[in-house]
């Protein structure tokens, strides 16, 4: 039975840069991920610009992503991708986590579970499902799939006035329709929104789909007011439904809050010995709720992890100019300057 010093739940930022980290620490690591492929909620918007993340130039998700994951994979952790958590065993001196893909082994866990398993809420129209295929869309992989389109975005949140924004510059038209009477999103996007030739209609929503004559793809959208818009695309962004089974079967033993995220203590803490958490599974008072933020969390999460398996061990990791564990591959890299 293979045991190693940490297992880490989930495969997006906060997952992937604590791999890393405990990798750093001369921890030996395995990462299981639900999804595909690594990168968690980077993989939903790839073409969108990143510009918060310190000392990174702005880049598009994609590339961000593909950098987090080499960086993962500097110390050689052991990945599963497809895997996914169900059940979490305490046994006497390691922790035993069984998922649809085998049973992992661990001395120390950390939960960087991204709120669960995401998957966009569907839009409630009668037969809107059978359009997923053509233009129905609830991600956007590629903008220029807009290109010179008539778009219609049914939301008012941050992803849905990003979109907006972004397709705006390239569509022959783009309306938006927010159940609400403001947007929700942040203050510098809806004033960019504003700014932009965008049709927003407040207090509305979709009531109904009307297809083409081959019934192949939606050529009307009609609006709970009665009015019709004619589209070629329609994008809905209604949130993220999330499902953590195993968190939920352990509730009894976390601490939650109403929205089903972990309540933990010094950053990275739970109440079980042995289990840190960080990343957007996790609130504590002054979170920062960026990319960024989840770097430090992450980093926190692996040097608890440390002082778990070692007690004499330094409370962080030797920063990386000074660590041995880099005097190799820095030869590497200056050979290439």
């Amino acid at each position: 039975m293979k045991i190693s010093d940490t297992l880490i739940i989930g495969g997006g930022p906060a997952g992937l840069y604590a791999s890393f980290y405990a990798g750093l620490r001369g921890m030996s690591v395995q990462l299981i991920e639900h999804h595909p492929e690594l990168g968690g909620k980077l993989n939903i918007y790839p073409e969108k610009i990143i510009w918060d993340i310190g000392g990174i130039p702005p880049a598009p998700a994609a590339n961000i992503k593909n950098d987090m994951v080499e960086q993962a994979k500097t110390f050689n952790p052991e990945i599963h991708v497809s895997t996914t958590c169900e059940t979490i065993n305490r046994q006497e001196d390691y922790f035993e986590t069984i998922t649809d893909n085998g049973t992992f082994y661990s001395k120390t866990l950390i939960i960087a579970s991204g709120r669960g398993i995401f998957t966009p809420t569907r839009l409630e129209v009668d037969g809107a499902d059978k359009f997923e295929m053509s233009n129905l869309h609830y991600t956007v992989k590629r903008f220029s799939r807009f290109r010179d389109r008539h778009v219609i975005i049914s939301g008012g949140g941050n992803t849905a006035i990003d979109w907006a924004a972004e397709i705006s510059d390239i569509a022959a038209s783009v309306t938006m329709v927010c159940r609400g009477d403001a947007m929700r999103g942040h203050e510098a996007m809806v004033e960019e929104l504003h700014r932009k030739d965008i049709d927003i209609q407040f207090n509305k929503c979709i009531d109904r789909l009307i297809p083409n004559e081959a019934g192949t793809a939606i050529e009307y959208v009609m609006l709970d007011d009665g009015s019709q818009v004619a589209v070629d695309d329609v994008l809905v962004s209604h949130g993220y439904e999330s499902n953590c089974a195993f968190l939920e079967a352990m509730e009894d033993q976390f601490d939650f809050n109403e929205h089903q995220m972990l309540k933990t203590e010094h950053l990275v803490d739970t109440p079980v010995p042995g289990i840190y958490a960080c990343g957007d599974q996790v609130v504590y008072d002054n979170k920062v709720k960026l990319i960024a933020g989840c770097f430090t969390e992450a980093a926190q999460a692996a040097n608890h992890a440390k002082l778990f398996l070692d007690e004499d061990a330094f409370s962080e990791g030797m920063v990386s100019s000074h660590n041995e564990v880099f005097a190799e591959k820095n030869k590497e890299l200056m050979k290439k300057m």
